[in-house]
């Protein structure tokens, strides 16, 4: 017997309570013990797995492989398929790509964003690099001033709405301004997710940018690849938020390559049942040489006393190496194994378990893009006249507070590419560079004028200060 499920629901006699709010219901076959719904292939005897199994036509055709020639790999041209249009495409989903793609959408623009993962975020929730530094600037009285507003304070406090285990209170909703909010990933995750769709925002999940599609010295789209294949995204502007450049790279834009810390966050639970109050007489070292971790009672998460999370500056590696970087991962987890494993053996430690590794690991920093002009420390210590700032980041501990400008998003070659997030500043500005609330700063101002730019039909170099300055602040922009 099959029944559909506006029947099934006709049944129970919830039909009507459905319609009332406005649910719709289609003639879907509901699966029973008997049969599969017509055209199933799957399973009989198994109708709950079996009613999803159809059939379908292949969904992409092979090109020509590559091929060996005098002992050289060469990789045959082939035509890539056109898989969308859009004014703006954004690459990379962290929050410089997630701010860059919501705030070109808020501005008027058609946007796809296109991230190499399931989920937004980045190193941010994936990575479980959960605290939103520098969102402050400390003023001569003494006061905190909020200075990462627009999208960023915008997501602090919405966070914070979601309840009490997703967000601290917002700098918006605090009486000390100088405040380091904590986010839980999942919320986040699901935040972005919700506003990417308010912004009407073409999603598109599991898509790795490998390529710009150019025209001159003009790019036009870029190329992804995925299940199925490269493919095509025309667009009349690109932001570049992949953290390591990659499309400007594509595109022949200078940089420069840098080494940094391979970072990586394990998330321990059972924190509440730790009875210990004081760490071992002899912790033993880290692999940086300093004194292991070791939680003590009341010690757990803001969010969760449950669990905590604990991470390391990691070695020092070329981000862009799948050699560094898989080194790196076995290193993260055989430490931090090893260690649970020692605490488990300690009493006052024994229920302590690893619940999850990150499922992103993070390189700090790679390519750095050059720029119209590029931040550097003492460039900031000069007092820099800064005639066209697109936003600010707050002091982030061991550095005072500082406005970014718009020549920085800007490669110094290739057009239609705007970069944000970690690939900006210099080497010793990129740790300010890549902490989240700058990357939502720098995104957003990127987002924004790539919709100014789109519309215009011009090069984002071409741009207006004066039209980029109005359209950050209609968004709620602190520009200083």
């Amino acid at each position: 017997m099959q029944i559909t499920k506006r029947e099934f629901l006709k049944r129970l006699g919830l039909l009507g309570a459905a319609g009332a709010t406005g649910a719709a219901f289609g003639d879907e076959y509901v699966a029973t013990a008997q049969t599969l719904p017509p055209g199933s292939v799957g399973d009989p005897d198994n109708v709950w797995f079996g009613q999803r199994i159809f059939p379908i036509p292949h969904t992409i055709e092979d090109g020509p492989s590559s091929f060996l020639k005098d002992g050289k790999v060469v990789m045959p041209a082939r035509e890539v398929p056109v898989f969308h249009e859009t004014d703006v495409v954004v690459v990379g989903g962290g929050p410089a790509g997630f701010a860059a793609a919501v705030a070109a959408a808020r501005a008027g623009a058609r946007v796809a964003l296109v991230e190499k993962g399931g989920s937004l975020g980045g190193l941010f929730t994936n990575g479980m690099v959960l605290v939103m530094l520098a969102t402050c600037r400390r003023e001569e009285d003494a006061k905190w001033t909020l200075v990462t507003r627009g999208l960023c304070g915008e997501f602090m406090d919405r966070a914070h709405a979601l309840g009490p285990k997703s967000g601290d209170p917002a700098p918006s909703l605090s009486n000390d301004w100088h405040v380091q909010p904590h986010v839980d990933p999942e919320a986040s995750k699901y935040l972005m997710d919700t506003m990417v769709a308010e912004a009407k925002v073409e999603m598109f999940f599991h898509a790795y940018g490998i390529d710009v599609i150019q025209d001159g010295p003009a790019v036009r789209g870029v190329v992804f690849h995925s299940k199925q294949g490269p493919q095509a995204i025309l667009a009349k502007q690109v932001v570049d938020a992949t953290g390591d450049a990659d499309m400007a790279f594509a595109a022949g834009a200078d940089y420069r390559q840098i080494t940094h810390g391979i970072g990586f966050i394990t998330r321990f639970a059972n924190i509440d049942r730790i009875t210990a109050k004081k760490g071992p007489a002899e912790p033993g070292l880290g692999p940086d040489g300093l004194p292991k971790w070791w939680p003590l009672a009341g010690s757990g998460n803001r969010f969760n006393r449950a669990t905590a999370w604990r991470g390391w500056l990691g070695p020092k590696g070329d981000g862009l190496s799948v050699r560094d970087v898989s080194k790196a991962e076995v290193q993260h987890r055989k430490y931090w194994w090893e260690h649970c494993v020692e605490m488990q053996k300690t009493p006052g430690w024994e229920d302590v378990f690893i619940a999850n590794t990150c499922s992103q690991i993070g390189p700090r920093a790679t390519r750095l893009v050059e720029t119209a002009f590029v931040t550097t420390r003492a460039s900031v210590r000069a007092g820099t006249d800064y005639p066209d700032v697109v936003g600010w980041f707050g002091a982030d501990g061991k550095h005072a507070a500082m406005p970014v400008c718009y020549r920085q998003l800007v490669p110094t070659r290739g057009e239609n590419v705007l970069c944000a997030g970690r690939m900006l500043g210099a080497p010793d500005t990129v740790d300010t560079f890549r902490l989240i609330c700058p990357c939502f700063v720098t995104g957003q101002a990127a987002g924004v004028a790539a919709a100014l730019a789109a519309q215009k039909g011009i090069a984002p170099r071409a741009l207006a200060y004066a039209d980029v300055r109005r359209a950050l602040e209609k968004q709620g922009v602190y520009l200083g």
